[in-house]
C-alpha cells in the first residue's frame, strides 16, 4: 500500500510543512467522523443546534478555517466532518489552544539568504490575534491532554502518550480514505494527514493506527533534549464537585462525584435529577401508596434517565423504577417522547443523490411497554410500528412537516407524545 502522509507543525517562531510522497494536485482530504459508535457524536450535533451554524463558521474562520465559509453548503452534519479543511489550517486551529486562544497565521518561509549567508529578508513574529477567550481554550487543552479520559477508548499506553503532557485529538473518515492526529503543546502543534494518493479506501486504517503513530515519533523527535512544558491554568477557572452522570451538583443519592473545571459563573446551581429516591412495596415490588403498611415500605434509588436513554438502559439491564408510566408523568417526562428529528430542523435534499437513498429517522421512545406506536406526518399516519425501536425510516419530500407520535400503551391507554416540526428544502 502506498500512502501519501504529510505533516504540518506550528511553532512559535511559525510555520512549516512538510509533504513526503506530494501530490501537487492536492487540495485537501475531508475530515469527517470518528470510526467509533454514532452516540459520540450525539453531544457534537446537539451543541451546533443549540449555538447555530452561522455563529459556528464564524468562529471556525476566526481560528483559520476558511474552507468553511459557504454557510449554504452545510447542516448539522458540520459537526461530523461535513466539510473540507487543508491539513495545514486544521493544524493552525489546534494552535490557537496552544496559543491560550490568540492565533498567528500560518508562514512557510522564515528566512531568506544569499549565498554568503546575508539575510535578504526574514519573517517577524506577530503579536497575533485573539480569537479565542483564554479559559475556554485552556479547557479543551485540559479535555485533549486527560489521558484517562481517552482511555476507554485508545487504552493506558497507546500512542498518544509522547511522555509529557500533550492534547491530541485522532479523525478517520467512515470509509477510512482519511486519518488525522493533530496535537500540540503550548509551543508547538502537529498535524499528520495519512491515506491514498489516488483516494481509495484504506483497509481498516483508523487515524490512531495510521497517524497517529507518525504524529507521536516526530513529536518525540522534535522534543528531544527540550524542557517539559505545561498548560497554565488562568485566573477565572473554578473547580466544582459534580454528579458525574448528570454533571449537575451531587445529591446525598448520587453515588459516582468527579472535580471538574468551570468558567467562572457557568458552574452548576441545580442539583442531580439522575437519581432519585422511590417508595417501594417490598411485597409486591412496585410503588408503594397510602395503602401500603409501612412495614413494607422501603426506599430504593434509581437511576432515571431521559426518555432517549430509557431504551438503552433496559437493553443494558439497568434496573427502571416499577410503574414507570407514574414516575414518567410525575417527573414531567411524557410517556411517548420524538428522539428524532429535532424540532425546527431544515434538510436539504441533494441533487447528487438518488432520492430513494436521502432518508431520515423518524424514532420516539416509551417509558411504558407498548402495543403500538404511530408517526403521523401532517395529520396521516406514516407508519404504526407493534415493538421497539420504534424507528422509521422516511424519504425526504419538499416541504413543512407536522410529526406527532401517538400509541396504546400494554393497558390499553391512548397516548401522545408531543410536536415536532421540520421543513425539507428541494
Amino acid at each position: 500500500m502506498i500512502l501519501d502522509v504529510r505533516t504540518a507543525f506550528v511553532t512559535q517562531e511559525g510555520l512549516a510543512y512538510v509533504p513526503l510522497n506530494y501530490d501537487r494536485n492536492f487540495h485537501g482530504p475531508v475530515l469527517a467522523r470518528e470510526a467509533l459508535g454514532g452516540s459520540l457524536n450525539i453531544p457534537a450535533v446537539k451543541a451546533l443546534e443549540h449555538v447555530g451554524l452561522d455563529d459556528m463558521l464564524a468562529l471556525a474562520g476566526r481560528l483559520g478555517l476558511t474552507t468553511l465559509a459557504d454557510a449554504d453548503r452545510f447542516g448539522l452534519a458540520l459537526t461530523l466532518g461535513g466539510g473540507e479543511v487543508r491539513l495545514v489550517d486544521l493544524t493552525s486551529a489546534f494552535g490557537v489552544f496552544g496559543n491560550g486562544g490568540v492565533r498567528v497565521s500560518p508562514t512557510a518561509v522564515l528566512k531568506i539568504t544569499d549565498a554568503e549567508g546575508n539575510i535578504i529578508e526574514e519573517w517577524k513574529p506577530p503579536s497575533g490575534e485573539r480569537v479565542l477567550d483564554e479559559r475556554i481554550a485552556f479547557l479543551i487543552s485540559d479535555i485533549l491532554s486527560d489521558n484517562t479520559a481517552r482511555r476507554a477508548t485508545f487504552g493506558p499506553n497507546s500512542v498518544l502518550q509522547i511522555g509529557r503532557p500533550a492534547a491530541v485529538k485522532t479523525g478517520t473518515t467512515t470509509d477510512f480514505r482519511d486519518n488525522w492526529t493533530v496535537g500540540y503543546m503550548p509551543e508547538l502543534a502537529v498535524g499528520v494527514w495519512v491515506g491514498n494518493a489516488d483516494n481509495s479506501p484504506m483497509v481498516n486504517v483508523s487515524g490512531v493506527a495510521g497517524a497517529g503513530p507518525i504524529w507521536h515519533d516526530f513529536m518525540r523527535a522534535a522534543l528531544t533534549g527540550k524542557p517539559e512544558s505545561q498548560f497554565v491554568q488562568p485566573p477565572g477557572l473554578v473547580r466544582a464537585e459534580v454528579c458525574a452522570m448528570s454533571g449537575l451538583l451531587p445529591t446525598e443519592y448520587c453515588p459516582l462525584r468527579r472535580s471538574e473545571l468551570f468558567v467562572d459563573g457557568t458552574q452548576p446551581t441545580t442539583y442531580d435529577m439522575f437519581y432519585q429516591p422511590f417508595r417501594i412495596d417490598s411485597a409486591t415490588g412496585l410503588l408503594a401508596d397510602d395503602s401500603t403498611p409501612p412495614e413494607r415500605v422501603v426506599t430504593q434509588v434509581f437511576l432515571v434517565l431521559p426518555p432517549e436513554a430509557q431504551e438503552w438502559a433496559r437493553a443494558k439491564g439497568i434496573p427502571q423504577p416499577p410503574n414507570s408510566g407514574q414516575w414518567s408523568v410525575a417527573s414531567g417526562q411524557s410517556t411517548l417522547h420524538i428522539t428524532s428529528p429535532d424540532d425546527a430542523t431544515i434538510f436539504n435534499i441533494s441533487p447528487r443523490l438518488p432520492i430513494t437513498s436521502q432518508q431520515i429517522i423518524l424514532s420516539a421512545v416509551s417509558g411504558v411497554t407498548m402495543k403500538e406506536v404511530s408517526f403521523v406526518l401532517n395529520g396521516k399516519v406514516e407508519a404504526t410500528l407493534t415493538e421497539p425501536p420504534y424507528q422509521y425510516f422516511w424519504t425526504l419530500a419538499p416541504g413543512r412537516y407536522r410529526l406527532e407520535v401517538t400509541g396504546v400503551t400494554a393497558s390499553g391507554e391512548q397516548v401522545s407524545g408531543g410536536v415536532v416540526r421540520f421543513e425539507v428544502k428541494p
